[in-house]
């Protein structure tokens, strides 16, 4: 596989290209954001990190180029940011980021991600192949179908086959890959959703913001094969002390967004603390006997507001609970 690594800084540059060395993939760099979208135009690529911060054309315009070329609209994205402010990550993943890599690098943690992601790309490309081969098979056995009538039941497997292809795209397109729950995108169309809804019925929603406390530390003592599992079972927490009809978002890393339809200000600070707690008492066994806490800022939608301004109050009520010792529920 390809992949395109732009960044203005040589040392950075340098040093990504030699982590990445022992992967044995095809490794293109460019020294700036105008030099990689010279790439991007000219050729196909199965991954990009672009650096966030480059003097020309910046990470993110180049993360917004590739979601509107078709060729590359499905292309994981890795940012590399020395910024670790939420809102500045926000700004990668709307602009249609994948996932991100905070400097300075921990070889292992990019590593890691890449792995993950072109994992994922391969998986995409296989699925792809199949489709196109189970359309060719279905197309041929329509050509044939009036001459030979024995052709109908081959149709009839190829059109089930297909379906069930469709199915397993649209679900890896909407599931996030490790938790299982909704990732970004298929979570903003049942925001959209429940949005809609809540303006017709006059009824508020509320929302928690949730980060697990101290995640890094848990990647960086046991390992990422432990963090995942960490986060499974956060996710299994939430998902067992959340309604059918709620919605759990896995926002990115080791953030969680839970939107209630029909929950006022004190039925979401309920169900906040109900998380905490569950997290709080979760059996982790974790090998060094730390435990997992997590911290969680609270609001509630009206009809009236965007998801933008509410989103953006939830999440300094999350700062506001980690400043103030995290493990505990903050609500705005």
């Amino acid at each position: 596989m390809n992949i395109l690594i732009a960044e203005d800084d040589p040392v950075n540059l340098l040093l990504v290209k030699g982590i990445l060395a022992p992967l044995g993939e095809e490794l293109t760099t460019a020294k700036n954001g105008t030099e990689a979208l010279a790439l991007i135009k000219e050729r196909s690529f199965d991954l990009f990190l672009f650096d966030v911060m480059m003097p020309d054309t910046d990470g993110l315009a180049l993360t917004r180029h590739c979601r509107s070329d078709p060729r590359h609209r499905d292309i994981p994205v890795l940012l590399l940011t020395a910024l670790s402010n939420k809102n500045d990550l926000l700004l990668g993943f709307e602009a249609g980021a994948t996932d991100y890599v905070v400097k300075p690098f921990h070889a292992s943690e990019v590593l890691y991600r890449v792995k993950a992601q072109l994992k994922l790309r391969s998986l995409q490309l296989t699925m792809e192949d199949a489709l196109n081969r189970l359309n060719l098979q279905a197309l041929q056995v329509e050509q044939n179908q009036r001459e030979l009538a024995e052709k109908d039941k081959a149709l009839s497997q190829a059109n089930v086959l297909l379906a069930e292809a469709n199915k397993i795209l649209a679900e890896q397109a909407s599931r996030d890959s490790l938790t299982g729950l909704f990732n970004r995108r298929k979570g903003w169309d049942y925001m959209n959703y429940e949005e809609e809804k809540s303006r017709r019925t006059k009824n508020p929603i509320g929302v928690a913001l949730m980060d697990l406390d101290k995640f890094k530390l848990i990647n960086d003592s046991s390992g990422h094969d432990v963090g995942d599992q960490v986060l499974k079972s956060a996710s299994d927490c939430l998902v067992s002390t959340l309604r059918a009809a709620d919605i759990l978002i896995r926002w990115g890393g080791e953030e969680f967004l839970a939107v209630m339809p029909d929950t006022d200000a004190e039925g979401i600070a309920s169900v906040a603390e109900k998380i905490r707690k569950s997290v709080e008492s979760y059996p982790w066994k974790l090998a060094d006997n730390r435990s997992v806490t997590v911290s969680i800022g609270t609001t509630v939608k009206t009809p009236q507001e965007d998801w933008d301004a509410v989103v953006k109050r939830a999440d300094k009520a999350l700062y506001q609970a980690k400043a103030e010792g995290r493990n505990r529920v903050v609500q705005r």
